[in-house]
């Protein structure tokens, strides 16, 4: 759902400038441990040489958060990030506090996108049940329920992620192909409109806004909204699967 990835290198030149000799004796380097890089989706052409600190702790926020590594990496990610970023640790903290480094909501999310929505509803159920209050896991759910195609039920599961913090593209996004499924094309747009204004390069929401113009007839519009993608992504199969039948 995040348009970016993560790689990981061993220790870049590069960011040694960030340890002088005597911080060197606070944390000491791992030449053993790589080191995740957040690469945004937008940058085709990645060079060692234009990578920055901030994507280097991106990267270890990200699998702090997903917590997808052995635990002696994230010990070592965690002492990076607090000795180059103290005021990060807000966030870590956040991220313990709402349970998202939980094993029922890192389990949820790993087997929805291992495309096993059922295994994955009963995991998030289990967090809703401990963390009735955290927007993602009613994302979560929400996110499996329409997989399964249980609209009414993800459009109340987004709906109560959004209403406790979600508010944000995706969230939006998938409300919209939850209300499209259940015929609210007028709650479907403004859903993907607000999403839209949120992530106005979003892909997915822009396609979206495509189909259902389609569903209200009105293909001229439709074909503007795929083309649209298309500047975008020239290679998005879904505006490219439309356009040719329009």
């Amino acid at each position: 759902m995040r348009e970016s990835s993560v790689i990981f290198l061993p220790f870049p030149e590069s960011i040694k400038e960030y340890f002088t000799s005597e911080t060197r004796e606070v944390f000491r380097i791992d030449p053993d441990i790589p080191i995740p890089i957040e690469i945004p989706k937008d940058n085709e052409k990645f060079y060692l040489e234009n990578m920055s600190i901030e994507m280097v702790l991106s990267g270890m926020l990200r699998v702090i958060e997903t917590r997808e590594v052995q635990q002696e990496w994230l010990d070592y990610y965690s002492g990076f990030v607090l000795f180059l970023r103290p005021d990060i640790l807000a966030k870590i903290k956040e991220i313990t506090d709402n349970g998202l480094n939980d094993e029922n909501f890192l389990n949820a999310h790993r087997l929805i996108r291992e495309g096993k929505a059922q295994e994955g509803l009963n995991e998030i159920r289990t967090f809703l049940e401990n963390y009735p209050l955290v927007w993602n896991g009613w994302f979560i759910l929400g996110w499996a329920l329409r997989l399964l195609c249980r609209w009414e039920d993800a459009a109340a599961a987004l709906r109560k992620a959004i209403e406790l913090g979600a508010d944000n593209s995706d969230s939006r996004n998938e409300l919209a192909i939850c209300l499209m499924e259940t015929g609210d094309n007028s709650g479907a747009k403004r859903e993907l409109e607000t999403a839209l204004s949120k992530d106005p390069e979003n892909v997915k929401i822009i396609s979206n806004l495509g189909v259902l113009a389609l569903k209200n007839g009105e293909k001229e519009k439709a074909a503007a909204f795929f083309r649209t993608v298309l500047e975008i992504d020239s290679g998005d199969p879904v505006a490219k699967k439309y356009l040719e039948k329009i």
